[in-house]
């Protein structure tokens, strides 16, 4: 009974390394699957930081060239230099002077047609006016604040 029992301990003992190893090996390759699982997450979104860079990048650079482009035109002298650099501000102030002669000529049949004044002006100046004033002024004065007010509804 005794060999039994010692033949039985013996291979227990031999066998228990093995059992153990097994276990072993099945929890370190559990933890190198969470360590893939983490380094793609990261990676992913150490990509998508990339990419948000690289998109800010290049709204500076065109930005940038832009200005050059600016640059450029205002340092030349002619007929042609001035025709180039009189392109942005002429149209700009033909497409003001249509705005304001439709705004005026709208707020005048209001009154001819007995709208009281408060009312005709409340109407005339409406969220969409309101809105291409707002983006005329922006385009002047900061074309940026348009880029920031886009990234935030995004």
């Amino acid at each position: 009974m005794l060999s039994i029992l010692g033949s039985l301990l013996g291979f227990a003992g031999s066998a228990a390394p093995a059992v153990m190893d097994h276990f072993k090996t099945k929890q370190n390759n559990a933890l190198e699957l969470d360590k893939m699982r983490l380094h793609a997450e990261l990676r992913k979104e150490g990509y998508d930081y990339d990419m948000k860079m690289f998109d800010k990048q290049a709204a500076d650079n065109e930005h940038q060239r832009l200005i050059e482009h600016d640059i450029s035109i205002n340092k030349s002298t002619g007929i042609i230099a001035g025709l180039q650099k009189s392109v942005r501000p002429v149209i700009t102030y033909a497409f003001f002077g249509l705005f304001a002669t439709i705004e005026v000529t709208l707020l005048m049949n209001a009154i001819e047609n007995g709208t009281p004044f408060n009312e005709a002006v409340t109407l005339l100046w409406d969220d969409d006016t309101k809105a291409i004033f707002a983006a005329i002024i922006s385009f002047w004065f900061g074309s940026r604040a348009i880029d920031k007010a886009r990234s935030s509804q995004k």
